[in-house]
């Protein structure tokens, strides 16, 4: 089994009942998620252009004190206000670099375990249809993408 980072390993331990539950998986490498968001958003550098994409919604939070507190409360509003539930990957951009799948529940109570951690945070639905991201200047961000030809109704 490949080593794991300091951040890796602290973050798998912290989830590791839910791990072992059965209730996250962690799934391999992040890159095969960023390659399809790329695919699938407008790009700026290699930030989602959020400018681009009709409808997105996006906060900032510059004191650090109050950015946890803005990070959930934003999870939380979008997640009602765009009938958010089920299925959902996670995935960060610098110290882990695993995925983790579970439901946007689960994922909603380990909050504090992963924006614990020192980088991007980006929650996806599997098929890549919405996007919310954090990022580590305080700045939250989500976004929809049209169903692309050819992909079925119910993905």
């Amino acid at each position: 089994m490949e080593s794991k980072n300091y951040f890796e390993a602290e973050l798998l331990d912290e989830l590791s009942e839910d791990i072992a539950s059965g209730n996250i998986h962690v799934l391999t490498s992040a890159d095969e998620h960023f390659a399809a968001l790329s695919a699938r958003y407008p790009i700026c550098g290699s930030k989602i252009a959020w400018s681009r994409i009709v409808g997105s919604i996006e906060r900032s939070e510059r004191r650090d004190d109050f950015e946890f507190d803005a990070f959930v409360d934003f999870f939380n509003e979008m997640i009602a206000l765009n009938g958010l539930n089920g299925a959902v990957i996670y995935i960060g951009d610098g110290l882990i670099n695993f995925a983790l799948d579970s439901s946007i529940e689960i994922f909603s109570k380990k909050l504090k375990e992963i924006f614990s951690i020192p980088q991007h945070h980006y929650f996806l639905a599997p098929d890549y249809s919405w996007c919310m991201v954090f990022s580590m200047e305080g700045d939250m961000s989500y976004g929809c993408m049209p169903k692309m030809p050819g992909q079925n109704r119910d993905q």
